[in-house]
């Protein structure tokens, strides 16, 4: 009995302290879902959660951390909605980034930072980009390592675009792309090409 009253003591505290954590980032989620672009405040996310900013801080440890708490969470709650499943589902999705630029500009953000390994967001853009495979594989049916990792590279800089020009249509060009890819009409074998010149100099 002594054990068991021991372990409850200590999953107790711990057990509190993710459903804290998991507070804050819903709220987090949800104040980033619905800006316009700008950071929410650390402060905004604190007094939502009735907290310090310290005590926010706190269970990330810092602003970084918190940022890459985000967006990891972000990604779970599109995997839990089955949100990318099948090619529907995933441009309905990256369409849907347009409708949430505070996360989509805080996801550019993280991905620029993530250039620096000592970053959080180094690990984590590891993560993400190996899910983002894994979707682009299952969900897109694109088997071929190039094609894969032209279509991750293409959905991260079409959001860096959008943000510099929100006429940028991310879900309809990523589209477009699929559809190349998946067809083969995007020829990169070697003897697909012409010698250097020749079209030049047989005119």
């Amino acid at each position: 009995m002594a054990v068991t009253t021991k372990t409850s003591a200590r999953r107790g505290p711990y057990a509190k302290g993710v459903a804290r954590r998991a507070e804050i980032l819903d709220v987090a989620l949800r104040l980033y879902g619905a800006s316009s672009g700008e950071r929410p405040t650390l402060a905004a996310i604190a007094a939502e959660v009735g907290l310090t900013e310290a005590g926010v801080l706190h269970y990330f440890g810092t602003m970084d951390e918190l940022f890459v708490a985000i967006l990891e969470a972000r990604d779970a709650h599109a995997v839990d909605a089955g949100a990318l499943t099948d090619p529907d589902h995933v441009w309905a999705y990256m369409a849907g980034t347009t409708r949430t630029p505070g996360l989509t500009k805080l996801f550019v953000d993280m991905s620029v930072a993530a250039a620096d390994p000592n970053h959080p967001a180094h690990a984590f853009m590891e993560r993400h980009r190996q899910r983002v495979h894994e979707v682009v594989r299952m969900a897109l049916r694109i088997d071929d390592e190039q094609a894969v990792r032209l279509a991750v590279a293409a959905a991260e800089g079409l959001q860096m675009r959008w943000i510099q020009n929100k006429d940028t249509d991310i879900a309809g060009d990523l589209e477009a792309l699929a559809r190349v890819l998946t067809s083969g009409s995007l020829v990169l074998a070697e003897e697909g090409l012409p010698e250097t010149g020749d079209g030049l100099e047989s005119q």
